[in-house]
């Protein structure tokens, strides 16, 4: 079971739909220093549910055209112990739907570690990469690349990236978990066009598009159809489409705002919009805020009920993940970073050192809400 999304890009798993895993994208210049920084991530939800996630980054140059970027995490999960009395309709409830291993005992803590590396070369307009996660139950790796190209100089760019992934998932055996050893594979492209319109707006926009095939539903969840309880299961294949506009401008204040826009759909029956907004400010010299906020609404899934009336649910198809029903959302957050080159800057290591905090509040139409606080460190080797 992967309890989070696979190195998405700066965040932890909200429940959020429709996150890919991206080539990493960084221009090395011939005499930049290798750099290196370190990001704690701590995640908790209405549920307890709580993530400690620690990650690391290193990159540098190798050419005057090329660069090796190397990310890694260690991410230890904590699911709490079934609260109830044992025996009480409470407690069978909250077993028999649980989304996770519940093998042993359940009215314990349920602990699930996940290290990950993924490692890029570039080299001039192209990219290649690999990743690796590793879970006591589920293995994924992927394969990627890249490929950019100015299509008017300093004004226009386009990239092309793809990928592909393949996981292998060896459920944890108890009395009712009744998946056996399964896979997931995922075939991935976008397309990406950069727009500088003008010296203080800046235009992106593209296309993604993701072809899943294998085991996509939690081999731990089961659901309550015809009277029982039985196991979840999804359709083994999915197309995830999407299409995005980004406009960042910069204000006569030291400030910036940026706007997003993201439609999602797929052949499940799921459409979503997502709109977002950030805004930076420059509070002194080294120090910055920002405050952001999301929405994102979608459609459910052609073969979610709240309730099934027969066993064999939909078409043979039945969920217990509300993240395939209807779902509005909200986040809000703000950060602040602290460059302490500006304090110190005589002193051999504080002039290397940036902090920041960033802590975000996310509540859904589901009932669900998390918070989440980060905190990281980035060092500047000389």
């Amino acid at each position: 079971m992967q309890v989070t999304p696979r190195l998405a890009p700066a965040c932890l798993a909200l429940g959020l739909v429709a996150g890919w895993v991206q080539p990493a994208s960084a221009q090395f210049l011939a005499d930049d220093p290798p750099r290196t920084g370190t990001l704690l991530r701590w995640f908790t939800d209405s549920d307890r549910v709580s993530v400690r996630s620690l990650s690391g980054h290193w990159n540098t140059p190798l050419r005057s055209t090329s660069g090796l970027n190397i990310d890694f995490n260690n991410e230890r999960v904590v699911v709490p112990a079934i609260s109830a009395p044992p025996g009480t309709q409470e407690a069978v409830d909250a077993i028999t739907t649980a989304s996770r291993p519940i093998s042993g005992n359940a009215f314990e803590d349920f602990v699930k570690v996940r290290n990950e590396v993924q490692g890029d070369y570039e080299r001039g307009p192209m990219a290649v990469s690999y990743y690796v996660s590793s879970e006591s139950d589920y293995l994924a790796q992927q394969l990627g690349g890249r490929w950019s190209r100015d299509l008017r100089p300093d004004a226009r760019n386009l990239s092309l990236g793809g990928s592909w992934s393949w996981d292998a998932i060896q459920p944890l055996r108890d009395d009712d978990t009744q998946t056996s050893a399964a896979t997931k594979s995922t075939l991935h492209w976008n397309a990406v066009v950069t727009d500088v319109v003008s010296p203080t707006t800046m235009l992106r926009y593209g296309v993604e598009y993701n072809l899943v095939s294998g085991l996509q539903h939690s081999p731990y969840r089961n659901v309550y159809a015809g009277g029982t309880h039985v196991p979840e299961r999804h359709p083994e294949h999915r197309q995830r489409r999407d299409a995005f506009l980004r406009v960042s401008h910069a204000l006569p204040n030291r400030s910036s705002i940026k706007l997003q826009y993201r439609f999602y759909n797929d052949d499940w029956g799921v459409n979503s919009h997502e709109l977002g907004t950030r805004l930076s400010q420059y509070i002194t010299r080294g120090m910055s805020v920002r405050w952001e906020y999301r929405w994102y609404t979608q459609t459910p899934a052609d073969f979610f009920r709240t309730e099934y009336a027969d066993v064999n649910g939909i078409n043979g198809y039945r969920t217990g993940d509300y993240r395939l029903g209807d779902l509005a959302s909200h986040l809000f957050g703000g950060a602040v970073r602290m460059d302490l080159d500006a304090l110190a800057p005589t002193h051999n290591v504080m002039r290397r050192l940036s902090l920041w905090l960033d802590v975000e509040r996310y509540f859904n139409s589901n009932h669900y809400s998390a918070n989440v606080v980060e905190t990281g460190v980035d060092f500047r080797f000389p």
